[in-house]
């Protein structure tokens, strides 16, 4: 019996990281071209997740320069249309969270937006902790994009997708700085209901590979040292 609840659960989150790619396939072509950036290693970056046999969570930070290196390989969008959208999301830090309870024959039953809103919060690298923005008191151009963002979700995620809500911080912490920049060393945490989901920065997917001077292997762009016999990679520009 508990062979098949890990077969059956471990397709689901298989599932649910294909959908994502072919989610993001389709809204953002050509991903792994732009930027030096690579579509698979950044889901797997952004993404944390937690399951266990009766629940499964899920946080997706979306960080700015994702959306930016995105646009960048879609013709549609002109540098002018781009710059605009980075300014309406400048301000703000974004998560989209779903969070559910598996039953004893395999449906899900998903907390709500207000469930987890209740229990959501984000901690910066020195422990200073922020809860998320009232949708009201977001700008009007954000809460549009993503009033089109949550259908899209449903349609390419099912019944998992319509549960994404996004959740908005701000992206400045309590001392003026930004609270987590994907290409500068740092870290922030979000709390929910209990578990911790740490993110280490810079992501090594927004960063050109680094390659051991010693034994020539190839590393993510965040790692300082080679693992195999410790030579310091070369430094990266953020």
């Amino acid at each position: 019996m508990k062979n098949k609840w890990f077969l059956q659960n471990t397709g689901r989150k298989n599932n649910l990281f294909l959908a994502t790619l072919l989610l993001l396939g389709l809204l953002f072509p050509r991903l792994a071209q732009a930027g030096g950036g690579d579509t698979t290693a950044l889901i797997r970056e952004t993404q944390k997740m937690v399951q266990t046999e009766h629940d499964l969570t899920m946080v997706w930070w979306i960080p700015g320069e994702f959306w930016r290196e995105s646009f960048a390989s879609n013709p549609n969008m002109t540098p002018e249309t781009t710059e605009n959208f980075m300014k309406t999301l400048q301000p703000y830090m974004l998560l989209a969270v779903v969070k559910g309870k598996f039953g004893a024959f395999g449906g899900v039953t998903y907390q709500t937006e207000n469930e987890i809103r209740s229990h959501l919060l984000l901690l910066d690298a020195q422990g200073n902790q922020y809860a998320p923005i009232d949708g009201t008191d977001i700008s009007p151009d954000l809460q549009n994009f993503l009033s089109i963002m949550k259908p899209i979700m449903g349609n390419m995620l099912g019944a998992m997708g319509k549960n994404f809500d996004f959740y908005v911080f701000p992206a400045a912490g309590k001392d003026g700085r930004k609270i987590a920049n994907p290409k500068v060393e740092g870290a922030f945490t979000v709390q929910l209901a209990g578990d911790n989901f740490k993110w280490r920065l810079p992501l090594g997917a927004l960063l050109p590979k680094k390659t051991c001077p010693k034994c020539n292997e190839q590393f993510e762009g965040n790692f300082n040292y080679c693992p195999y016999d410790g030579t310091p990679l070369p430094a990266t520009k953020p």
